[in-house]
């Protein structure tokens, strides 16, 4: 039966899983101890089996919010949050990784900010229980080569090698030009202009990045709250060797690259250096876990634009 004595929003949730039950289970139960719950929940699931749906039907039916459990699903996370999109009414819509717990009031504290601005507000995301924290060399590092980094209050910027300059603490509300996707809202009239882009294939690396930096190129805001506080286990993944993901990560960021940047010679140096910058931290750590394919999968990502064979992002 539904619980009576709390409120009640018009939004939707939309979580994208993949043969990780416990974990999707250990989101579900942050979500449905929301003190505002949702209206509606959509998973996509692209399991082989799907063995946590039976308990998140009980949860959803006692919590009131209407399930639409998709199973089987085709692989590939910008397909299964398109899906999701596509199978929701509820506005704004939230999507969240399998492996998020919610603090009990971010739904609450999200909504209270869609409130507080106007129509121009786009999207919100909430931020780290336990933020992560780089060390000073590594900061200065990525900083020199314009790579993506992540400190306390930083700009929120992309960075004309398609890098983002992460924000992962700050004393109020930011605004930002993109959003780390594990956690992240839109109101769903973006949603008329921009979709999640499905030539980014499994992984998916920085779908995130590419669909809210378009929503804001189209004059959107976009907030992070520091109010909005969630645990992410940032599962591995081991679906693709390092080899496999590096190499699939250098098709996806250089694609990403020539989509949503100046083609110029100042932004093509910026991710060139860049990625200069990331190679020299994969040497380092091929030596260290004693796996070249950190290195030699970049070499031969690198290698599959000189010849241009688009496909190897698949």
């Amino acid at each position: 039966m539904a619980t009576p004595d709390r409120r009640r929003a018009g939004s939707c949730f939309i979580a994208a899983t993949r043969n990780r039950p416990d974990f999707l289970l250990g989101a579900i139960r942050s979500l449905v101890a929301q003190t505002v719950l949702p209206g509606e929940l959509c998973i996509v699931d692209s399991s082989d089996e799907a063995p946590a749906r039976t308990e998140i039907e009980r949860l959803c039916g006692e919590a009131g919010i209407r399930l639409e459990y998709v199973h089987p699903a085709l692989p590939g996370l910008p397909r299964q949050r398109n899906i999701g999109i596509d199978n929701t009414s509820g506005d704004p819509v939230f999507f969240i990784d399998d492996d998020v717990v919610m603090q009990p009031d971010v739904h609450e504290i999200v909504l209270a900010e869609y409130e507080r601005w106007g129509p121009e507000l786009g999207g919100v995301r909430g931020t780290w229980l336990e933020p992560p924290a780089a060390g000073q060399l590594s900061i200065l590092w990525r900083r020199f080569f314009g790579m993506e980094t992540w400190r306390p209050e930083a700009s929120g910027r992309m960075r004309p090698g398609f890098f983002t300059d992460v924000i992962t603490t700050s004393a109020e509300p930011r605004q930002v030009e993109s959003f780390v996707g594990w956690f992240m809202s839109f109101r769903r009239e973006v949603f008329e202009h921009e979709r999640f882009d499905e030539n980014l294939s499994d992984y998916a690396f920085k779908e995130d990045s590419d669909f809210s930096y378009r929503v804001a190129r189209r004059g959107y805001v976009l907030v992070q709250t520091p109010l909005a506080r969630i645990a992410h286990a940032k599962t591995a993944t081991q679906r693709l060797t390092p080899f496999e993901l590096q190499r699939m990560n250098m098709a996806n960021h250089v694609y990403l690259h020539r989509k949503n940047m100046p083609q110029t010679a100042r932004y093509r140096a910026a991710l060139w250096w860049g990625l200069t910058g990331t190679f020299l931290l994969n040497v380092g750590k091929a030596v260290q876990t004693r796996d070249r394919g950190y290195a030699t999968g970049m070499l031969a990502g690198a290698w599959d634009q000189i010849a241009g064979r688009e496909e190897a992002r698949r």
